[in-house]
């Protein structure tokens, strides 16, 4: 099956979840994405966690997470 990650297509096996794909897409920003660093959204704009089981023709994008400053 197909899913996109920030425009560009990766096939992936049938039954992967969003782990799946995102490490086929980048074990690197897999990685950012696992230590909260980035964060991956749909094309909504709504973040998906990453044991979301697929089912083809999904888009998703990497996202940085915004950091809040709390002032003392």
């Amino acid at each position: 099956m197909q899913i996109k990650v920030n425009d560009q297509a990766i096939e992936i096996f049938s039954g992967a979840c969003v782990k799946d794909v995102l490490r086929k897409y980048s074990s690197s920003e897999c990685k950012l994405v696992q230590k909260n660093e980035k964060k991956v959204c749909d094309r909504h704009g709504h973040e998906v966690g990453l044991d979301g089981e697929l089912s083809g023709g999904e888009e998703f994008f990497i996202k940085s997470v915004e950091l809040v400053k709390v002032k003392p």
